[in-house]
């Protein structure tokens, strides 16, 4: 294909699951944070960003919808059944931030944790040195430290809400960090992190699809429930809707 982008690496493409909110569809559906992808419903397979999936929560209200759901910790499939509705009590018809984006090669694009400094915003936030991996925000996956340093350095002094995976509890929570540079130490995080072919996760991660520690974060708190707002591409970025 052109832009040396393979068939394989095209077609894997999906509404990457972001923010399951508490007690929402979502979660009683058991979509995990960040490595579950809804890859399909019904008979229709998404292979690209367009008001398919939104049209098709909103005819299915309060009625069963069958979605195929790819996981990309363990990269199996399942289907699983939701039941978009307004009534649940939260934002949106399934209670989830979904985001169209791509799942080639995803556990070659992890950022792990190698050290984590005393008394720094990192030990303050809990992260643990060898089994966490940051995995993103509700707005952006951290494909590379790159991605994650920028991120971090516009949330200077001001807290950094993240998704963080650990590899002892096989389970994806929330963190709230707050960067500094006045903390006493080097860098504004107080911790060195690792990225590729090293920093994989390990065999025995790979074999089951993880679980959500806590489902908190739904939809940011900057942004405003649009009700019936259209899914995001993964590029460019822009701030992450809420399903329905």
């Amino acid at each position: 294909m052109g832009n040396g982008v393979s068939a394989e690496e095209a077609d894997s493409v999906g509404f990457r699951v972001l923010g399951v909110q508490r007690d929402s569809p979502a979660s009683a559906a058991q979509l995990i944070n960040f490595f579950d992808f809804i890859v399909g419903a019904g008979d229709v397979v998404f292979k690209k960003l367009d008001n398919t999936f939104i049209d098709m929560i909103r005819n299915s209200e309060d009625k069963p919808l069958q979605v195929k759901v790819y996981n990309c910790k363990d990269k199996s499939y399942r289907d699983v059944v939701i039941t978009p509705s307004r009534n649940w009590g939260g934002q949106g018809m399934l209670g989830v931030t979904i985001r169209f984006d791509n799942y080639f090669n995803t556990e070659e694009t992890l950022v792990r944790v190698l050290e984590v400094a005393r008394h720094s915003p990192a030990e303050i936030a809990g992260l643990k040195a060898g089994v966490d991996y940051l995995l993103g925000t509700t707005e952006k996956v951290f494909k590379n430290p790159d991605i994650l340093f920028e991120e971090v350095l516009q949330h200077i002094d001001t807290p950094l809400e993240m998704y963080v995976y650990n590899t002892e509890t096989d389970t994806v929570r929330t963190v709230v960090i707050l960067p500094t540079h006045n903390w006493g130490g080097e860098g504004s995080l107080g911790a060195s992190v690792g990225h590729g072919y090293l920093h994989r996760l390990p065999l025995e991660c790979l074999e089951t699809p993880g679980r959500n520690q806590d489902i908190n974060l739904g939809v940011p708190p900057a942004e405003k429930p649009a009700g019936e707002d259209k899914a995001q591409a993964a590029a460019p970025p822009p701030p992450p809707e809420d399903e329905g």
